[in-house]
């Protein structure tokens, strides 16, 4: 700038050309010189006309906030409020001018600087209650004091600086409105006297009413009702977010919440929340946007994120804010400053509202047309300039945008940031979260020891030693720095880290006493129970032995009997068996009898089965037809005398048609007869085939079966009737030839099975008195089976009781030397059961906090615990060491194999990287950890990265 201002030009870089600007007139603004400010040359501001704004005086801002108050209360408040209002604006003026004088900046106090813009805020904070809810002059005196505290008191980092402010606030409530603070707060100090801590229980928020609209803003007067509110908001925004937050709710906590929330409420309300790593700032930020049911904005850090990363973040949360008009809650951590240009750019948007040449002019030219879209449905009457309509889009980001910056107060960058860019703290109302309180730890430690397996007195007392531990060590780190200049930072992570730490390794320790003591309790007792079945043991042998004499007498008794009563059933066997052969021989006979029968049979049924099934197809309408003829063809003639001479019917004798004057036999005549009979076919069917005349036999077989006329297909030729009746005198003729030859054979039959029955009598006679032998010798081996099997088991009972009493009294002679060392050690380690309480809470303590420090105040802290616990009366070990409670023998010899210096101190140290929930870092000036840790790890394929590696983020 120096150069432009003296030469008019610059040169660029590349090719030293000129540059030139004409037409520019140059605007500067800066704060006043002095705080830790930048020099500025007097070779600069010689080229500038210099201005110099004073701060207004008293008159100038009671009459601007005077007016705004006037305004505000002349809308239906009572008169007594315009009164009220006056004092109000002189008593924020003393205290703004108290704070100013008082709480001056200090390296160590960088945000201690106070404007305008803190008077404002009280004042706007005032305005927030309307007149539904605000009736009485004391209670507008009780938000008024709620809101200064907000505004000036919740920066204070001590409580000097605290006690200080309530002093000015007591003083300024009795000069200003005459009134004591006792008796305005004296609901909160209970029985006794009002105190700076006591303010604590004041509280004004819109949060009571869930889903109420319009959210008034009012007092809170019930705690455990706003207890419960802030629950239910927990409750809810755990059940909706992918990551649920576990929080208790104290009264600490819920402070920070309602603080945040009183900010998000205000229009363009910022905060600036400066606390240590896990003193819960984002925990309280993202409950208090899902509260008032913002949008919460966050950006995501990796290794790639750059400012163009950055700046698309920023167009995305601004877009959102103003053309969407979603309201919105920016948190931002500085642990996500990559690039000191984000902190500009959010110190910008604190001012403005916008990020200069943030938008290209594609972007932008969209953000105007959708304001334009946005300024008609609202009825807004702005020009449609894009400048108009720009200003209109940061207007509503203003209105719709909240930022909560997170920070730590460790180390220069925080100072240096505020004072490079103090937006940061004019434009933010600041809350310092502080250490924690008293209540505070003690409510956290309740809740994550209430389902711990300890009596509540002993809970109780394990809680006051926690909060101890946490302050004592507070004090330890303030001493540290002071001697060795080295800071160890106490956070609330730390207090966390101890109570679950205590948790974990308590249940573990109490898992591993118990069962070593139960090995040696269970050794203890089979000594015992050995010693005392010896007698039993030689008692049982003494009873067992004169039983199995007996039963081996009884058992070879058996054998003999068993064996004189096999000769006989053999014997008995051998009779059945000679019987059973000439019976199975006569069976033989009399089946091959049978065999030829049924062969001969075969050969005549078929021929029997044909004629009869021949018969079937004959209906009496074939036989009308047969008798009616007159003069009937000679194959029928012949067929019917065959059938007459079967059924024994005589001829008639008539001449000899032939003339020759003799007289012949004519069947033709019976025959119409028997054919006019309706019983015929039946008659033929049921025909007596078993025991026909042997000369009706003779005649048939001599006269027709000769002839070779008499063919049933021959015969089918004259008359399909008399086919069957054909048949029928052929099959006849058949059965009654093999008739002839199976009666014999059928007789011979009938006495061959009516031997075989009475054989088979007498077989079976036999062979029932047989299988009575049997059954009888049977259960003679039975017996016998059980008495062998008795004899077995007692001989076994006798060698398994022998080998019991040798073993039993090897046992006992053997570890008869050990009983007393084991009844020692399950004694010591019962009583080590019993302290385990103290000994791993102290040891929890050396692990959550006491890593840094080195030996001398480590032995110092737990000298300090060891004896409280012992006054508290928690039971612990008479000299305490980590070592003792938390080490393994053969794990810390594998440590020292592996590289770990040998010394108390060093294994303390592995005691604590092995059992700290948390990653461990090491401070290792000679590498020996470094070394340590590679040989330990080596057979686990240990990998050794750097953040320079091409591929560190696989």
């Amino acid at each position: 700038l120096r150069q432009w201002m003296n030469h008019r030009h610059w040169y660029d870089l590349k090719d030293t050309s000129r540059l030139e600007l004409v037409d520019v007139l140059l605007v500067a603004a800066m704060g006043p010189p002095g705080g830790g400010r930048n020099n500025i040359t007097g070779r600069l501001t010689r080229h500038f006309n210099i201005v110099c704004i004073e701060s207004f005086d008293d008159s100038i801002m009671t009459k601007i906030f005077s007016s705004m108050v006037d305004w505000h209360f002349s809308k239906g408040f009572d008169a007594i409020f315009t009164r009220l209002g006056k004092m109000m604006v002189q008593a924020t003026m003393q205290v703004y001018k108290a704070a100013v004088g008082t709480f001056l900046p200090t390296p160590s106090k960088s945000h201690y600087v106070f404007n305008l813009r803190d008077f404002s805020r009280v004042i706007r904070g005032v305005l927030l209650v309307p007149r539904t809810h605000l009736s009485e002059g004391d209670k507008l005196l009780r938000l008024w004091v709620h809101e200064v505290y907000r505004v000036f008191y919740d920066r204070l980092i001590d409580d000097q600086d605290r006690n200080q402010f309530f002093e000015i606030v007591k003083d300024t409530l009795q000069q200003s409105f005459k009134m004591s603070m006792d008796k305005l707060l004296k609901h909160l100090a209970g029985s006794g006297n009002l105190e700076d801590d006591n303010i604590r229980g004041l509280f004004f928020g819109d949060y009571m009413i869930p889903g109420a609209e319009p959210r008034i803003y009012d007092e809170v007067t019930n705690f455990e009702e706003l207890t419960a509110a802030m629950e239910n908001y927990l409750d809810e925004y755990n059940q909706m977010s992918k990551a649920p937050m576990k929080l208790v709710m104290f009264k600490f906590a819920i402070e920070h919440v309602s603080r945040i929330s009183r900010v998000l409420k205000q229009d363009n309300g910022h905060a600036l929340l400066i606390g240590v790593g896990g003193s819960g700032r984002q925990s309280a930020a993202k409950l208090s946007t899902f509260m008032a049911d913002y949008d919460l904005f966050q950006i995501e850090i990796s290794k790639n994120y750059t400012t163009v990363e950055w700046r698309d973040d920023l167009k995305r949360l601004l877009l959102k804010a103003g053309c969407e008009a979603k309201p919105t809650c920016f948190l931002f951590s500085d642990n996500q400053i990559k690039d000191e240009s984000f902190v500009e750019d959010i110190n910008m948007i604190l001012n403005t509202g916008d990020v200069p040449n943030l938008y290209p002019p594609d972007e932008k030219a969209d953000i105007i047309e959708k304001m334009q879209v946005a300024a008609r449905t609202q009825g807004r009457k702005i020009e449609a300039t894009p400048l108009s309509m720009y200003n209109f889009f940061t207007e509503r980001v203003r209105e719709n945008l909240h930022i909560v910056l997170a920070m730590s107060p460790i180390g220069d960058t925080f100072r240096n940031r505020l004072r490079m860019f103090p937006s940061l703290i004019n434009c933010c109302t600041i809350d310092w979260f502080q250490a924690w309180p008293q209540d505070a730890l003690e409510l956290v430690a309740n809740k994550f020891l209430e389902d711990i397996d300890l009596e509540d007195s002993m809970r109780g007392q394990c809680v006051s030693m926690c909060q101890h531990f946490h302050q004592s060590v507070r004090t330890l780190s303030e001493k540290y720095y002071a001697i060795l200049r080295r800071r160890n930072y106490v956070t609330p992570t730390s207090y966390l880290e101890l109570i679950l730490t205590f948790k974990a390794l308590l249940g573990k320790k109490r898992t591993e006493i118990q069962l070593m003591r139960q090995r040696y309790v269970t050794g203890l007792e089979k000594l015992e129970f050995a010693a005392s079945q010896v007698s039993v043991m030689q008692q049982e042998l003494q009873e067992l032995q004169p039983e199995l004499v007996k039963t081996s007498h009884e058992t070879e008794q058996l054998m003999v009997k068993i064996e004189k009563d096999t000769v006989e059933a053999e014997a008995k066997k051998e009779v059945v068996a000679a019987d059973e052969a000439v019976a199975n021989k006569a069976a033989a006979k009399a089946q091959g009898i049978k065999d030829e029968c049924e062969a001969d049979l075969a050969e005549a049924l078929p021929a029997l089965a044909a004629a009869i099934q021949a018969l079937n197809t004959l209906t009496p309408k074939d036989i009308t037809l047969v008798k009616s003829m007159k003069n009937p063809p000679a194959l029928v003639k012949l067929v019917m005398e065959a059938v007459c001479i079967m059924k024994g019917i005589k001829p008639e004798r008539k001449p000899d048609p032939s003339g020759s004057g003799k007289m012949v036999e004519d069947f033709w005549g019976p025959s119409q007869k028997i054919l006019g009979d309706f019983k015929f076919l039946d008659s033929l069917k049921n025909y007596d085939k078993d025991n026909i005349n042997p000369a009706i036999m003779k005649k048939i077989r001599e006269k027709y079966c000769t002839d070779v006329n008499f063919d049933p297909d021959v015969i089918k030729s004259a008359s399909t009737a008399c086919e069957g009746l054909c048949r029928w005198v052929r099959a006849m003729e058949v059965y009654d030839r093999v008739a002839k030859v199976v009666a014999p054979k059928k007789l011979a039959l009938a006495e061959a099975e009516a031997d075989l029955s009475v054989q088979m009598a007498m077989l079976n006679k036999k062979r029932a008195e047989l299988q009575a032998v049997l059954d009888k010798l049977q259960k003679l081996n039975d017996e016998f089976s059980v008495m062998t099997a008795k004899k077995a088991n007692l001989e076994t009972n006798i060698d398994i009781c022998s080998k019991k009493l040798e073993r039993a009294e090897k046992l006992i002679g053997g570890l008869g030397g050990e009983k007393e060392r084991w009844g020692h050690a399950a004694k010591e380690l019962g009583e080590k059961y019993i302290n385990v309480v103290g000994d791993v809470l102290i040891s929890s303590g050396v692990v959550a906090y006491l890593g840094a420090f080195t030996v001398d105040f480590r032995l110092e802290s737990t000298r300090d615990w060891h004896a409280l616990c012992r006054k508290k009366g928690i039971p612990c070990s008479e000299v305490f060491s980590v070592n003792s409670t938390l080490g393994d023998p053969v794990k810390i010899r594998a440590w020292n194999i592996a590289g770990l210096p040998v010394d108390a101190f060093s294994i303390d140290n592995g005691i604590v990287v092995s059992n700290s929930r948390r990653w461990p870092l090491m401070i290792d000036p000679q590498g020996q950890a470094n070394k340590w840790v590679k040989n330990m790890e080596r057979p686990n394929n240990l990998h050794v990265i750097k953040l320079s590696d091409k591929d560190y983020a696989r």
